[in-house]
């Protein structure tokens, strides 16, 4: 919805996206058939396939296949809109291959069972460690920036008007200031915090309000909104592991 939103800037032929032919090997090349090959028309196969392919995943009907074919569009897409993205598009780039390998359906294979099962557990846990990953570094980088550290960066930030409104710049210092150190706190508690139980209410309360007020307030709706996606994994799966009862 978001790219045929903004279809016109992105891909139309009077977009403002400047792409080039790039070759490397035909396995990389995959991920950059749309970049060399373009043309509106190609763009609109590629957009409409991502949504009619997002709808068969959430009515549980995706198989090995159109998982892998998902990711290989969005990761086309991305490529061709290199200019625009966000973390969040970085992010989902990983968690859509490591989608490829969830299949929940059992099998009455039974070896072949049990590799479904170790495909989904490994790549389930990936995820969520991804996620935790991402949330650690960002904290990381946070301490040793100087302007992060003197709780200023996010008063700095809402007064950029790109990246806020009139709200966002209407907030006094003071607050911004606990913000910021909040922030910090979350993002590197949240890899420890988030695997016992008692404090994911209080963990996904705090960032869910944070993404939300950078996907509405800020305008980076992608990032904030890809972000609380990524805690329905953690509040539907609470142990990283998978297993059938095969049907003989």
């Amino acid at each position: 919805m978001v790219y045929l939103f903004q279809f016109k800037a992105l891909f139309s032929e009077q977009r403002f996206i400047y792409h080039h032919v790039k070759h490397i090997n035909p396995v990389v090349d995959s991920v950059f058939f749309l970049n060399n090959h373009y043309s509106v028309l190609l763009a609109l196969v590629f957009i409409f396939s991502v949504g009619i392919l997002s709808i068969i995943g959430l009515l549980k009907k995706s198989n090995y296949i159109t998982n892998l074919i998902l990711w290989l569009l969005i990761m086309n897409l991305t490529s061709f809109l290199y200019p625009t993205l966000t973390a969040g598009d970085y992010l989902l780039n990983q968690l859509l291959f490591f989608n490829c390998f969830f299949m929940p359906q059992a099998s009455k294979n039974s070896v072949w069972n049990d590799i479904k099962i170790a495909l989904h557990n490994t790549s389930l846990l990936a995820i969520k460690l991804q996620v935790c990953l991402a949330y650690f570094l960002a904290g990381y980088f946070k301490v040793i920036d100087d302007s992060w550290m003197s709780g200023a960066a996010i008063y700095q930030t809402f007064q950029i008007p790109e990246f806020s409104n009139a709200l966002l710049v209407s907030i006094p210092y003071s607050i911004t200031v606990a913000l910021t150190y909040f922030t910090i706190a979350y993002q590197l508690s949240f890899a420890f915090l988030v695997w016992f139980r008692p404090f994911k209410i209080y963990l996904f309360s705090f960032g869910i309000m944070q993404h939300l007020l950078i996907a509405f307030g800020m305008g980076l709706f992608q990032f904030g909104i890809i972000m609380c996606i990524c805690y329905i994994l953690f509040l539907k799966y609470d142990s990283s592991s998978l297993d059938f009862d095969v049907k003989e």
